[in-house]
């Protein structure tokens, strides 16, 4: 189960298991392996059984053929569907977080999340969502109903931080990419606060918080629109709850991106309640993209 992915930029690595939300996960990563122009490194881990628990004499042997027949398959699947794409399957005796996590040296993870909506708000499934807190790369969500090929605007979520930055970075990147759109969001609460000094009304006014949180937009995306002046760039800065505004620009997006804290900590748009519901109910795949202050630690 071999195949070469030596191609300067690492090979797009997916995990899959027997669930249907892997699967599409393996054919959305195919995709985007062929639009990176690099290979596809599918993982399948698999734990055996703890110790003590009643197990027949060859449960070692059943388990690790089982498991290598199945990644053959989709292995085989994926190369009759992208007969140009290398493609490297990899069976690794370890918990699916810890393998992937190995494994994630490229441009990026792929993982399919169990369902959609309120199920999966409430239980994403323990390996999408400790792969998508604790991964060293860009992180893919992918649902089994969502789109293997969106064509709408890559949809950025901003606040301004410093871990926003390697967000923006990898969505120009994926504009240019994809030759399409990039919206660039910035959501938040600008009502005026009761209480606020009479005498300055220009500070205090909902138009003017509007005007200063555009103007913090702008900024965070001025050195990005320089490296790429080619991709078209669309600032929206809107109120309301993160998770509703980015959801609402869901429906027409190709993918999500959001970014992450230091420390392990996500950013206002994710992590929480805020990107469990995201990544539960946009209608297309979301990429948790790790800050570069998170990489110096």
């Amino acid at each position: 189960m071999s195949g070469s992915t030596s191609q300067g930029r690492g090979a797009i690595v997916v995990g899959f298991s027997m669930s249907t939300s892997s699967q599409n996960a393996v054919r959305w990563a195919a995709a985007e392996a062929e639009r990176h122009k690099t290979g596809l490194c599918i993982v399948h881990a698999f734990r055996l059984p703890q110790l003590g628990q009643p197990v027949q004499h060859d449960v070692d042997d059943l388990l690790h053929n089982e498991a290598s027949a199945l990644l053959s398959r989709i292995a085989e699947s994926t190369r009759r569907d992208h007969p140009h794409l290398q493609i490297t399957a990899r069976l690794i005796q370890k918990a699916p977080v810890n393998a992937l996590g190995d494994e994630s040296v490229g441009v990026l993870t792929v993982v399919g999340a169990r369902e959609s909506g309120r199920l999966a708000a409430a239980i994403l499934g323990s390996v999408a969502s400790a792969v998508a807190t604790a991964n060293p790369v860009p992180v893919a969500v992918v649902h089994p109903d969502h789109p293997l090929h969106g064509t709408g605007p890559v949809v950025v979520g901003i606040d301004g931080s410093a871990g926003s930055s390697a967000a923006i970075g990898f969505t120009f990147a994926e504009a240019a990419l994809r030759n399409t759109e990039l919206l660039a969001v910035h959501a938040g609460d600008q009502s005026v606060k009761e209480g606020d000094p009479a005498d300055h009304p220009p500070l205090s006014g909902p138009d003017a918080v509007e005007h200063e949180e555009s103007a913090v937009l702008s900024e965070a995306l001025a050195e990005w629109c320089a490296k790429y002046p080619g991709v078209v760039v669309t600032q929206a800065v809107q109120r309301g709850k993160a998770v509703t505004v980015l959801l609402e620009h869901s429906r027409s997006a190709s993918i999500v991106v959001v970014g992450r804290r230091p420390r392990g900590e996500f950013e206002a748009f994710v992590m929480g309640s805020t990107s469990r519901s995201l990544i539960a109910h946009s209608p297309c795949p979301v990429v948790i993209v790790r800050s570069r202050e998170t990489d110096d630690k």
